[in-house]
């Protein structure tokens, strides 16, 4: 039997939207709780550094997407045009994504476990801790291969044209 291909989107269906940025804010959320019962302060700089990590989304990525001034699955499309200029979709392509370029991103999971980790020893148990530490592993390996796997990448426009991402992450990925 002949699997079917999935439909590309031109706009993201509203639900799919809603549902991958429950999951995100819900990591936001979860990493500003661990960081914040640590100290004030640490969490405002945590906070700023989630701000600093979707600003580069829109200047490095969005303005050049397909989506800019549409829906993707994230919907920053439909607000980048309201924030940045558009730039040449052809220079999205173009980028090549190594290890590092994700770091950013793993470190908003990583340094609420370490704060995590630490606050559970020298504090005690807290059981909202663990579950905020607990939450975005599991959304990195059980939400987002449901995400990126079945919602996001098979429909998305843009990675039927290129994606460095797709191109990083793909099993056929030259080595």
């Amino acid at each position: 039997m002949k699997k079917k291909k999935p439909e590309i989107y031109g706009s993201y269906p509203l639900w799919m939207v809603l549902v991958y940025n429950l999951a995100l804010l819900l990591v936001y959320l979860a990493g500003a709780y661990v960081v914040f019962r640590l100290n004030f302060i640490i969490g405002i700089l945590y906070l700023l550094f989630l701000l600093f990590i979707e600003i580069s989304i829109y200047r490095e990525g969005c303005r050049y997407c397909y989506y800019y001034g549409k829906r993707c699955i994230a919907g920053k499309g439909s607000i980048a045009h309201l924030l940045i200029k558009k730039g040449d979709i052809k220079k999205f392509g173009e980028r090549k994504l190594e290890f590092k370029d994700f770091i950013p991103q793993m470190l908003t999971v990583l340094i609420p476990l370490v704060i995590g980790i630490a606050l559970l020893i020298l504090r005690g148990f807290h059981l909202l801790t663990l579950i905020a530490i607990i939450y975005p592993f599991f959304s990195w390996f059980a939400l987002n291969p449901i995400i990126y796997g079945k919602l996001a990448c098979p429909h998305c426009k843009q990675g039927s044209m290129c994606c460095p991402a797709l191109d990083f992450f793909s099993k056929k990925r030259k080595r």
